[in-house]
């Protein structure tokens, strides 16, 4: 129903369109059992796939329809942010153009005026760091976010990446040699520059980074909890779960692009060696990686517990990576 409200089709003119009886679309509307031909046809009328007009029936998460995109599939179950924030990653489908997006629900409902206020200003975050970054080639480009007049859900669109999270790409282990160097330049290039905006990422980790299938690049995602230096305090005092990416000092507001930095060497650190080591244990995790003494010291350096003893900034480490053959 909210494909043919889009598109301006009465039933006579959807039916007349797929050459099927108003009473078999009709049936097919209040839920009724239709022959899976039948339904193909109303589906190609719509100029939309068969699977994406199945579920519009789905409940599994909400509304069918959002704006101008099909729900085409809800990719995750609910999930919480560190900063407590519930929400599902679904794969969306414009509804006129030929094109996929990754849409981010946030659920705010049954929340206070006032904490859904609040919330809505952290999610809107994300969009204000990738606007920032005007397109950078390892950030995530925004499309546009919004609150859902008809449910009380948040919804944050970005850019579609056919890939996978580096989450799952570790789960074979080490990278080869030359695809751990690119991901460690590729994260690099992409925190350098959002530190050189005023914007410290703060919780990097393998589920926020997407690695394209296209040319095996990386690409960071997730900003909802990035720290725009210039704009004051950004965290809440609740206790932040425990990650083991995540720099001791992150979850405060005394935090520093050196949080990144040390984020990065241990991503950095799994990929060159398959294992994510003890905090404390990096040396001996690398200690027969094969890697150059060069890089080894530097992700050394990063992961120190003591941030004054991380290095001050990525323009010390990036030439380490690139002199890296």
């Amino acid at each position: 129903m909210e494909a043919m409200n889009h598109r301006g089709l009465s039933v006579e003119e959807l039916a007349e369109k797929a050459t099927f009886s108003t009473s078999t679309l009709n049936n097919m509307l209040r839920g009724k059992s239709v022959h899976r031909k039948t339904a193909a046809a109303f589906a190609d009328a719509l100029g939309i796939s068969l699977a994406v007009l199945l579920d519009e029936t789905d409940t599994t998460g909400g509304a069918s329809t959002v704006h101008e995109y099909l729900v085409a599939e809800v990719l995750t179950d609910w999930m919480a942010a560190s900063n407590g924030l519930k929400f599902q990653i679904c794969r969306l489908r414009h509804m006129e153009l030929d094109r996929e997006a990754r849409g981010k629900r946030f659920d705010l409902r049954e929340m206070p005026t006032d904490e859904e206020q609040r919330c809505r200003t952290l999610i809107k975050r994300h969009p204000t760091v990738c606007q920032a970054m005007n397109e950078h080639p390892n950030i995530v480009r925004n499309l546009t976010a919004f609150r859902d007049p008809v449910e009380s859900f948040y919804w944050v669109i970005d850019e579609w990446i056919d890939g996978e999270s580096l989450h799952r790409r570790f789960r074979n282990g080490a990278l080869d040699i030359s695809e751990a160097r690119q991901l460690m330049l590729d994260i690099a290039n992409g925190l350098s520059s959002l530190h050189e905006q005023g914007i410290v990422r703060r919780e990097l980790s393998p589920t926020s980074i997407m690695v394209r299938s296209s040319d095996g690049r990386a690409i960071l995602t997730e900003f909802e909890l990035a720290k725009l230096i210039d704009r004051g305090p950004t965290v809440s005092n609740g206790q932040w779960p425990i990650d083991p990416y995540r720099a001791g000092e992150a979850d405060t507001d005394d935090v520093d692009l050196r949080a990144d930095i040390y984020s990065w060497a241990r991503i950095g650190i799994q990929a060159v060696t398959g294992e994510l080591p003890e905090i404390g244990m990096e040396e001996e995790c690398l200690r027969h990686a094969g890697i150059p003494d060069s890089v080894r010291d530097a992700l050394l350096r990063s992961t120190n517990v003591f941030r004054s003893e991380r290095p001050e900034s990525f323009s010390v480490v990036i030439p380490t990576i690139h002199q890296w053959v």
